[in-house]
């Protein structure tokens, strides 16, 4: 069994690679544990893992007031936590990159495990954090060891075991906002082979946004997760934990304000007969107002269990862990972000995951260490998504941007008035996927001498995804051949015959159909007006959804709704200890996502001009690394540069009336970590983490203009789809992200010891999205936290918090309005909460 807590000397933890760390003044100068990590799926210290990780304890956690993995970005530069429309949907994102928080068809680039358990989907991860021992974030490709889906970067959770001994701990906390929190976990021996945990924990509070139209607010918490274990030990070789847990959220989320009202929007709010006379939201309001009809829904509960034996054979350690997990989730969207009733996205998703790892490491000091194992991940998930027409609809699309253009349609059609965009109709799809995967890796450190070691590692990684979709579009408006429509007026303009079958195949018309042809797909403009084209066509960005193909799809072979690939990754470094006090590594690895697919109404074939489609080829990455880690009396300096490529980026961006799904054919990031603790004294610690980031699309020469609209860009003005974006810089990533913290403890008596903490972030300003201009969506981050506390030896704490102390606003993502020409919206950050926790463990 491994010990965790086993003492070290404190030169080995000041040279391991603990990045933006808030550590206590006695964890810089006088810890003398050392923390143990598992990045590489053995239990090693940081001084002994040769690549780019950070770790946050539990005390920092505790001490920080983090509730959930949102707040422990302000601990670790590297890591960004975007939470989107609803809760269930959060990007996670490590040195610039991450993806595939919106659609269940799009895996995240940033793996998350618990407990050595792979969390497929962000859904999954974002509960408040359990009892916890320590929370790894590993930067870079981690394929070799952790498979798929892991290009960008892993986040490991670990929590606390069971224990013999009886003890526990229990919390509250209240904080502005009405926030309640309450915290436990109780463990003991049941037998003395036999231990138990379990914990639990309620968060509720009121939400910060209101609504404008409604009076009620929304960006609410209200969620519970409940956790219980069991650790049997029936020899002093193999152990047994079992876990299970089950978690809910019940939550309207998530609110996103205007920040430009271009007509369309302006037209809600003007009075009839000018507009629909309803509540707009102010644009660039900061006021966390939202201007809702429908308030956003959010229902998902997540519940698994998992097995990990561990066997000690003497020459080695056999692992195996089993796990089991579903999944639920439900949400009802206003998709238009307005208070008229045009658009309703209600979705309900499952999941059901199935994961089976075993692998087989050798232990004791040996000049070769090795390690082999096996991944096994079966999934399968269903989607219900909807985009349903309210009852301003019509009066919007027609009244609106239409100008009278779809009831002109629909007498031209010579159909009854009113037979478009009824209340209730819509699309309708429902879509299956499942993944099957495995992965079989391997990896040696051979220790040539004390201070130099040599390590490779190699994987194989196979992905398998069926999918299918059944999709209904029952309004007439969306099914209209608007080329037809144009078709048949220009023909019987040009004959003064209607297009029936026996007029188009009369030999007399052959001139006719070949110039009404002509003219069904020419645009109207000032510079080509009526009868020389097509009027009609004017509607079609007005039918955003589209008519629907089935998949598999009889008439493309291509089509037929299955991804198949898989990948070779390999990893090479190279360490040196030059002192007892400074070391070197040099590090190759590359990575690997699997190929995606879009699960919703935007899913199409691929289009023969662009070649985007409902499908994504896999990333590959491939990273070089070098780095350097010293330490000093009072602290250590780490420095880590890098040099990170990914070819076939998956970027799926939303455009405003739907999602684009395209590779991007090569983009890298280069930049520099620097991690440093000092203690001047022993009462007061401080931390620096920093880290530069320099992103570039060094190919993307099909890049679809919709993606690029917040750039001017010449081509794409002048009407194309596409154009080559290469030498452009990614939107969204900061180039200078600096994470510090200052503590100070001071013992009041023997039994009472105070502290007080401070950490501040800074993220440089930088364009939120490609797509919304910097003008419109840019970001600069200026937040700090503070919390201060007593701690008595009877293990009673009292702790006073402020998190965002200075109130900072800023935007976490931002897009264009969904059917609202010329408008933007953008989601905000939580702004200034404060609270107290009073804690007893015992």
């Amino acid at each position: 069994m491994t010990q965790n807590n086993s003492n070290r000397t404190l030169t080995k933890l000041l040279l391991s690679g603990v990045a933006a760390c808030a550590f206590s003044a006695g964890n810089v100068a006088a810890q003398s544990d050392t923390i143990v990590v598992t990045a590489t799926k053995r239990p090693q210290t940081l001084q002994e893992v040769p690549i780019a990780v950070s770790v946050v304890d539990a005390e920092v956690i505790e001490k920080a007031q983090v509730q959930d993995l949102l707040d422990l970005q302000f601990s670790v530069p590297s890591l960004r936590v975007t939470q989107l429309q609803n809760s269930s949907q959060t990007n996670f994102v490590i040195r610039g990159f991450g993806n595939g928080a919106n659609n269940p068809g799009i895996e995240s680039s940033v793996g998350v495990f618990i407990d050595g358990v792979y969390r497929s989907r962000s859904a999954a991860a974002i509960l408040d954090l359990p009892t916890l021992e320590r929370v790894e974030i590993l930067r870079g490709p981690q394929s070799t060891l952790f498979g798929k889906n892991v290009s960008a970067g892993a986040i490991s959770i670990t929590t606390k075991s069971p224990e013999y001994e009886l003890g526990g701990s229990v919390e509250a906390s209240y904080g502005n906002y009405d926030q309640i929190l309450f915290a436990g976990t109780l463990t003991g021996p049941i037998s003395e082979t036999l231990a138990f945990r379990v914990s639990g924990s309620i968060n509720q509070r009121d939400g910060y946004y209101t609504n404008i139209v409604t009076g009620d607010d929304t960006n609410e918490r209200s969620r519970w997760s409940t956790r219980a274990e069991l650790l049997f030990e029936p020899t002093e070789t193999l152990s047994f934990r079992l876990i299970g847990d089950y978690n809910k959220i019940d939550e309207e989320c998530c609110g996103a304000i205007q920040l430009l009202n271009g007509p369309a929007t302006q037209a809600i709010g003007a009075p009839a007969p000018f507009g629909l006379g309803l509540t707009i939201d102010p644009a660039g309001d900061t006021n966390y107002d939202v201007a809702f009809n429908t308030a956003p829904s959010n229902e998902l509960v997540g519940k698994g269990v998992s097995l990990q034996a561990d066997w000690d054979l003497g020459f080695a350690q056999l692992t195996s862990i089993t796990a089991y997990r579903e999944q639920s989730d439900d949400s009802a969207t206003d998709a238009d972000f307005s208070a008229a009733d045009i658009v309703l996205n209600p979705q309900s998703r499952d999941y059901e995951t199935f994961t089976q790892e075993i692998r087989l490491a050798s232990t004791g000091d040996n000049t070769l260490d090795w390690l082999i194992g096996a991944f096994f991940f079966d999934e399968e998930v269903f989607l219900s998504r909807d985009v349903i027409s309210g009852v301003h609809t019509r009066a919007y699309l027609d009244g609106v941007l239409a100008m009278g253009g779809i009831s002109g349609l629909e007498s031209a059609l010579m159909l009854p008035p009113g037979t478009f965009l009824q209340p209730g109709g819509g699309y309708f799809g429902d879509y299956y996927l499942d993944n099957q995967s495995y992965s079989l890796f391997g990896q040696v450190d051979l220790h040539l001498t004390d201070r130099l070691t040599l390590s490779g590692g190699v994987a194989y990684i196979n992905d398998e995804k069926d999918y299918r979709f059944d999709e209904v579009n029952n309004e007439p408006f969306y099914n209209v051949d608007l080329v037809q429509v144009g078709f048949g007026g220009a023909f019987q303009t040009l004959t003064g015959q209607p297009p029936t079958p026996m007029n188009l195949a009369n030999p007399m018309f052959a001139g006719a159909v070949a110039a009404a042809s002509a003219i069904s797909t020419t645009p109207c403009s000032p510079m080509n007006p009526p009868p020389a084209c097509n009027s009609a066509l004017a509607l079609a960005p007005l039918q955003f959804l589209p008519v629907p193909v089935p998949v598999p799809n009889p008439a493309d072979p291509l089509d037929d709704g299955r991804l198949s690939d898989d990948e070779i990754t390999y990893a090479a470094r190279i360490t040196y200890d030059w002192t007892d006090s400074f070391s070197t590594y040099f590090s190759y690895s590359t990575g690997w996502k699997a190929g995606a697919v879009n699960m919703s109404s935007d899913s199409r074939p691929p289009d023969p001009v662009t070649g985007f489609g409902r499908e994504a080829n896999p990333e590959d990455v491939e990273l070089f690394e070098i780095g350097l880690k010293a330490s000093f009396d009072r602290g250590y300096f780490n420095v880590a540069l890098f040099d990170q490529t990914i070819d076939g980026f998956q970027s799926n961006l939303f455009i405003g009336t739907g999602f684009v799904l395209a590779n991007a054919e090569e983009q890298s990031v280069r930049g520099f970590e620097i991690d440093a603790a000092y203690s001047p004294v022993d009462p007061l610690a401080f931390t620096l983490g920093v880290t530069y980031l320099d992103p570039e699309y060094d190919s993307f020469s099909n890049a679809p203009c919709s993606t690029f609209a917040g750039v001017t860009i010449p081509a794409c003005a002048a009407g194309a789809a596409t154009f080559d974006a290469s030498g452009f810089r990614p939107a969204g990533i900061h180039p200078w992200s600096v994470s510090t913290s200052a503590t100070y403890t001071h013992n009041f008596a023997d039994t009472l010891e105070g502290y007080l903490r401070a950490e501040y972030l800074f993220e440089s300003s930088t364009q939120v999205v490609d797509n919304v201009a910097a003008a419109v969506a840019s970001r600069e981050v200026n937040v700090l936290n503070v919390s201060a506390g007593l701690e008595w030896e009877n293990g009673f704490e009292v702790m006073g918090w402020v998190r965002n102390a200075t109130d900072d606003q800023y935007l976490l993502s931002a897009f264009p309005t969904v059917i609202q020409p010329g408008s933007f919206s953008g989601y905000l950050n939580p702004p200034r909460t404060y609270g107290v926790t009073v804690r007893k463990s015992f």
